[in-house]
């Protein structure tokens, strides 16, 4: 993910253009393969095996190579070999455009300075970052936004990004965009996370403009939903509770029971600034945009 930050921050300083960065992150993609595709193409795993590995990722919060282990399928060497494996993203797309003449390494190696001191980071925090700490890299969006939250949805927005890596695309980032004016969504797909007691309860949804929310409804279905219908509303509705269990899974490890109303789809929905929501998140990709809105979910854990 840090990938395509570094790439809109050479953007935005106008180190790069858009078509080159975009040659470039093609590039990129191509060139960094995922783990469960390393072991298969090493004769490590099965498709079968990284398939159920897969699969259990959509239960728990977990890297592939953890639950790998867990499962007994790889060992601890061989997943740090594989990783070893694995070149950094930003180090592929700094290579892509070094390789196409667009920069050399003295401004790719300055570019990376002026990241880490735009960002106001550490050595220890970059380094966080780009060996793939979400929570490293959504504490500095945040923090270079001015937004401090509370750890609820911190943490929540984090296992977000995650899970958007996990189960839609790997090339996604987030933004957080102003609640204070009004927002108008042709589909709505939210979901109610309740007190055990049922006494308190926040609001989740994803929002889109129909055809992003048709294209992530493919994406998570792995097929082809070219009209709005019972199709599109099942399969983002069960993206939105895939994340919100996962997430409740994670509060329950920390001895925070909470439960969930069963997601729901609707048409024209309207957000004004009066509204109790507390941040607006967009995921951007190059093949899906659509909107993550929160209310205050730390009321709801402190309740628990």
């Amino acid at each position: 993910m840090f990938a395509q930050y570094f790439g809109q921050f050479l953007l935005n300083r106008s180190l790069v253009t858009a078509s080159a960065l975009d040659q470039a992150l093609s590039a990129q993609a191509e060139t960094r393969v995922k783990l469960g595709a390393l072991a298969i193409n090493k004769g490590y795993m099965t498709p079968e095996q990284a398939e159920k590995v897969h699969q259990t990722q959509t239960r728990m919060d977990k890297r592939f190579g953890e639950i790998a282990v867990d499962m007994g399928l790889l060992t601890e060497e061989v997943v740090t070999e594989l990783l070893s494996s694995q070149q950094s993203a930003h180090l592929t797309l700094g290579q892509a455009l070094i390789d196409q003449g667009t920069m050399n390494y003295e401004t790719f190696s300055t570019a990376l300075i002026l990241y880490k001191k735009d960002y106001s980071l550490t050595d220890d925090q970059f380094e966080s970052i780009v060996n793939g700490s979400i929570e490293a890299l959504v504490e500095s969006i945040l923090l270079k936004q001015n937004m401090i939250l509370e750890q609820a949805l911190t943490d929540y927005i984090s296992l977000f990004a995650k899970n958007m890596i996990r189960f839609i695309d790997s090339h996604i980032r987030i933004e957080i965009i102003p609640t204070d004016s009004a927002a108008v969504y042709e589909w709505t797909a939210y979901q109610s996370l309740i007190s055990s007691d049922r006494s308190l309860s926040r609001v989740t949804a994803i929002s889109a403009a129909e055809a992003s929310f048709l294209q992530l409804a493919s994406i998570y279905a792995q097929e082809s939903i070219e009209e709005p219908g019972e199709m599109m509303e099942a399969s983002v509705g069960e993206l939105l509770n895939l994340h919100n269990g996962i997430y409740l899974v994670n509060l329950s490890n920390r001895g925070i029971e909470l439960d969930l109303e069963p997601q729901a789809v609707v048409r024209s929905t309207a957000f004004s600034p009066g509204s109790p929501i507390k941040v607006v998140l967009r995921a951007l990709g190059p093949l899906v945009q659509f909107d993550l809105i929160l209310t205050d979910l730390n009321k709801l854990a402190e309740s628990a």
